[in-house]
C-alpha cells in the first residue's frame, strides 16, 4: 500500500505545472479490465475538445489559487451518451467557474462503454467513477483538500454515472489493495445535470446510453435493474443537486422527476431545479438567454449551504 501511494504522489508530482494543473493516473498498479485501445480526442468549433477513445482512465486536476482554496473538491464528469466525452463543453469550462470559487476541481476521463467488450462493458464506468472519488481522497492531505468534502457533479450519461457512484458506492477497505481502495467512493455531495437516470425499455429512458452501457436488446434485467437509479435510491444517497430542462426532447424531464421523488420519499436532501426553457446539454449555459444560464450560480450557492464555498 505504501508502495503504491509513494508512486501515484511521484506522478503526480512529476506532472505539476506551472498552471496548478496535473494528471492523476487512476490504476498505477494497472488497469482491471483493460482494453486495447488508444486515448484520442478530437476539437470541434461548436463544443471544444471531445474525447473519443480512452485506453488509460485518470482525473485531470486543476488547482485554484492558494489564497481562496476553500478546502473542498469537485469530481466533473462530461457526457457524451457513454460513447464520447464533451470535455470542453461539460469540463473544462464548467472547471473553470468552480475554480473562481476556490474548489480543487478534477475532471474525470473514464472508459466508453460504448467502445468496451463484454463482460468488461457494463462495469468499467462505473469503476473509474468509484476510484476517481478514492484516489481524490487518496491525495487529500498532499492537496489540501478535506476528505469530507468532495462533490460528484455529471451531465448527460455522464450524470447517470455521477447518481451511480452515490448510489452504489465502495465501502472503505483499510485492508484492501490498492491504497485507494482504503477509502470510500462515496462522495459527500451528487450534482446530475440533465441526467440520464432512467434505464427501462419506455419513452422516458435515454436508449442510446442504455445501448452503450449495457449493449444492444435484449438487455440484462439484473443490469438494467441496477442501473434504473430511481429504483436504486436508498438512505444512504448523499444530498443531491438536480436541474434540467422542461423542453429537454433528448433525456425527458421525467428523469429528473422520478428521480428527485425517489430521493424525498428516502428522506434524501434534495433540491431539483426544472427551467422552462434550455433543451439538453446546455452546459454553462452561458450561450442561452433564458434563466437557465443562472444555473452554475444556483449550484454554487447550493454548495455554500454545505460549506463547500465561502
Amino acid at each position: 500500500m505504501a508502495t503504491t501511494l509513494r508512486l501515484i504522489v511521484l506522478l503526480f508530482s512529476i506532472s505539476l505545472s506551472a498552471t496548478a494543473q496535473s494528471i492523476i493516473p487512476l490504476y498505477p498498479e494497472g488497469i482491471p479490465c483493460a482494453n486495447d485501445l488508444k486515448d484520442e480526442e478530437v476539437m470541434r468549433k461548436d463544443i471544444g475538445r471531445m474525447i473519443t477513445s480512452v485506453h488509460t482512465p485518470l482525473l485531470e486536476h486543476l488547482a485554484p489559487v492558494p489564497q481562496i482554496a476553500t478546502g473542498a473538491a469537485i469530481m466533473i464528469i462530461p457526457g457524451g451518451g457513454y460513447t464520447i466525452e464533451a470535455w470542453g463543453h461539460e469540463g473544462a469550462d464548467i472547471a473553470n467557474h468552480f475554480l473562481t470559487e476556490g474548489l480543487q476541481v478534477f475532471i474525470l476521463k473514464h472508459r466508453l462503454p460504448r467502445k468496451e467488450l463484454a463482460p468488461c462493458k457494463s462495469h468499467v464506468a462505473l469503476d473509474d467513477a468509484r476510484r476517481g472519488v478514492q484516489t481524490i481522497r487518496l491525495l487529500a492531505d498532499s492537496l489540501g483538500i478535506n476528505r469530507n468534502q468532495i462533490a460528484v457533479m455529471g451531465f448527460s450519461a455522464g450524470g447517470h454515472l455521477a447518481a451511480s457512484a452515490a448510489v452504489h458506492p465502495l465501502a472503505a477497505d483499510s485492508t484492501a489493495f490498492p491504497a485507494a481502495a482504503a477509502f470510500s467512493s462515496r462522495p459527500d455531495l451528487s450534482m446530475p445535470i440533465y441526467p440520464v437516470l432512467i434505464m427501462e425499455d419506455t419513452k422516458a429512458a435515454h436508449q442510446g446510453s442504455i445501448v452503450s452501457l449495457l449493449g444492444e436488446k435484449p438487455w440484462d434485467p439484473e443490469l438494467l435493474d441496477y442501473y434504473n437509479l430511481p429504483a436504486q435510491v436508498h438512505a444512504d444517497v448523499p444530498p443531491t443537486f438536480l436541474v434540467h430542462a422542461g423542453t429537454d426532447k433528448v433525456v425527458p424531464v421525467e428523469n429528473s422527476l422520478r428521480y428527485y421523488r425517489a430521493l424525498v420519499g428516502n428522506d434524501v436532501p434534495a433540491s431539483l431545479h426544472v427551467y422552462h426553457a434550455g433543451g439538453h446539454g446546455f452546459g454553462s449555459a452561458r450561450q442561452i438567454d433564458t434563466p437557465v444560464r443562472e444555473w452554475l450560480e444556483v449550484a454554487t450557492e447550493w454548495l455554500r449551504g454545505y460549506g463547500f464555498v465561502r
